[in-house]
């Protein structure tokens, strides 16, 4: 009597890959779990009683190409940047600006416009660049 082969499902020959998958998964999140660095002992940090604040962000002026200012994202004519900016350094004598300029615009607008922000007293004015490459 001859017997035919017996072949195997060809449902668990399409689930063992997946089932690899998952073994695979299972064991690079339990080596990505356990690469954090723990302390030996838990240490509780002093409260502290002074008000020490977080410096504020600076405030972020952009001049176009063109010549157009925009201060916190609102285009605004240069007196009328030059009068918020004074406003809000009455505010917070530690204000800081952070001035980014197009790299189109020439040099002596930008240079007159640092002019401008000193004559208002603004004293810390951060020219923001962009180094070569990066877009």
């Amino acid at each position: 009597m001859h017997f035919p082969e017996r072949r195997p499902d060809p449902t668990e020959e399409r689930i063992l890959p997946l089932i690899n998958v998952v073994f695979l998964l299972l064991i690079f999140f339990m080596l990505a779990g356990t690469l954090t660095v723990r302390e030996p002992f838990e240490v509780a940090a002093p409260a502290s009683s002074s008000e020490t604040r977080p410096e504020p962000e600076p405030l972020r002026l952009l001049l176009g190409a063109d010549g157009r200012l925009a201060l916190e994202g609102e285009v605004l004519r240069e007196a009328e940047a030059l009068e918020a900016l004074a406003a809000a350094l009455a505010e917070d004598p530690a204000l800081r600006v952070e001035l980014k300029a197009d790299a189109g615009t020439p040099g002596n607008r930008v240079v007159a416009l640092l002019e401008a922000l000193h004559a208002a007293g603004l004293e810390k004015v951060s020219l923001m660049t962009q180094a070569r490459g990066e877009d």
